[in-house]
């Protein structure tokens, strides 16, 4: 089969190339991919900025398509089922993963297209049986493709910023890219009214054009946040924010970054609380599956490159000449 593989890092371009098909270990199923999109993870990633697989690798852990074989122990009704993956699996024996939350395992989760799995920048993939989730029938393998990470990071962060806070509440979410619109446009679906900063004009007339207010800079939010919500992962511009959350208010870091040198006496004298957001749930990408599919959210605008074309679209995201999701078209099917 043919798949876009990382052969070094750090990396500038994948290889196209004939590999070996994917394994069917008992309890998997086998996915004809149809689209796959594009995160930044995976130029951190060929930067060498971020996690290391073992070469050579294959990306991809945004993988929509249809399964067209079980192998034992799976369920055979699966076959012919438009699936998108949950794309976390832990060792299913420490506490994290025993509660159901994998993307927390105590020793270490391996990461569909990330770590230790290879992705969906292929003609094929393996995915646990209990690791798919269906495709509403509402959406495209397009849109559900620029959903798999966005969207139950976004859900997960939206849920734990709501918990416990008033609606009146003040909200600002730094950077609109895919995870911060789907973000803003879950906030507004539960009556909050979010500020997005996003330096780039180019996201910012997309959140515009979806109703959302958004902003150039920090310094025109307004009075200080009650929840800043950090979907871009700047290193620089962290200390800044959370000069702007009042006092017992909320940071949560879903883009997150290396800081070198960082004071945390604001932490203490407005007595903030810091959470980290990792990703999402399988419940949390089924969720917001439907709630797109329902109209209640829309997924993030995507431009579609095929496979062979894909070191066009990390150029184009290189470069910043993208407001949107990019997603790799692999294979015919309902991939419009």
């Amino acid at each position: 089969m043919k798949a876009a593989v990382l052969r070094e890092l750090p990396a500038e371009r994948l290889h196209i190339a004939e590999v070996p098909e994917p394994e069917r270990p008992p309890g998997s199923v086998e996915v004809a991919i149809s689209a796959c999109g594009i995160c930044g993870t995976d130029l951190h990633i060929m930067g060498g900025t971020s996690y290391r697989p073992e070469l050579p690798f294959v990306l991809g852990h945004e993988p929509v398509g249809t399964v067209v074989s079980v192998s034992p122990g799976a369920d055979p009704a699966l076959v012919g089922r438009r699936v998108a993956a949950a794309i976390f699996v832990g060792c299913g024996r420490c506490a994290a993963c025993q509660a159901g939350d994998e993307r927390l395992c105590e020793h270490g989760a391996r990461v569909t297209g990330v770590l230790g799995l290879w992705g969906g920048f292929a003609e094929r993939l393996s995915l646990a049986a209990d690791h798919v989730v269906e495709v509403p029938a509402g959406l495209t393998d397009v849109a559900a493709a620029g959903l798999v990470d966005a969207g139950p990071t976004a859900h997960n962060a939206a849920r734990v910023a709501l918990a416990g806070l008033p609606r009146s509440g003040s909200f600002v979410v730094a950077g609109a890219g895919p995870v911060g619109l789907v973000l803003a446009e879950l906030l507004a679906a539960e009556g909050v009214d979010p500020v997005l900063v996003e330096p780039n004009p180019l996201r910012r007339t997309v959140a515009a054009d979806r109703g959302l207010r958004a902003v150039a800079s920090l310094e025109e939010t307004g009075p200080p946040a009650d929840v800043l919500i950090d979907c871009a992962g700047v290193a620089g511009a962290i200390a800044a924010m959370l000069a702007r959350i009042a006092s017992h208010g909320l940071y949560l870091s879903v883009g997150y970054a290396a800081v070198p040198e960082l004071d945390l006496a604001i932490v203490a004298r407005r007595e903030l609380t810091i959470r980290g957001i990792r990703s999402g749930t399988r419940a949390d990408l089924a969720r917001v599956l439907q709630l797109a599919a329902d109209g209640t959210i829309r997924p993030p605008d995507c431009q579609t490159w095929d496979l062979a074309d894909i070191n066009d679209a990390l150029a184009e995201l290189r470069g910043g000449r993208l407001a949107g999701k990019a997603v790799i078209t692999v294979a015919a099917g309902q991939a419009g």
